[in-house]
């Protein structure tokens, strides 16, 4: 019965240090997962903000083109204007005599 106890303390140490080796794997792989998740996490909060900031800057950027179509609008009205003014006025110094030449 001597070879059999000692068998059985064998089997006994090994099957608890397989057991230690098993929990201690599973604990390093769940303590890995749960870092992979929490930096996961982490970076959809940062792309949120990100998301958020260039929402943002895409607003402004809107409004500013829209100022700018309307300043080249009311730019090219004026032009218009003064193009139509000024070829009035060539008319009428053509019309009423003679064109003169400044030096």
């Amino acid at each position: 019965m001597d070879w059999i106890t000692a068998l059985a303390v064998v089997m006994i140490c090994a099957g608890v240090t397989i057991s230690v080796v098993v929990l201690v794997a599973v604990g390093s792989i769940r303590r890995s997962l749960n870092d992979g998740a929490a930096r996961q996490a982490q970076q959809a909060r940062r792309m949120a903000e990100t998301v958020a900031t260039l929402g943002l800057q895409l607003q402004n950027a809107q409004t500013r083109i829209d100022a700018l179509t309307d300043s080249n609008r009311r730019l090219a009205e004026q032009l218009t204007a003064l193009g139509e003014r000024v070829g009035d006025g060539d008319a009428g110094l053509r019309t009423g005599g003679p064109a003169r030449l400044l030096h």
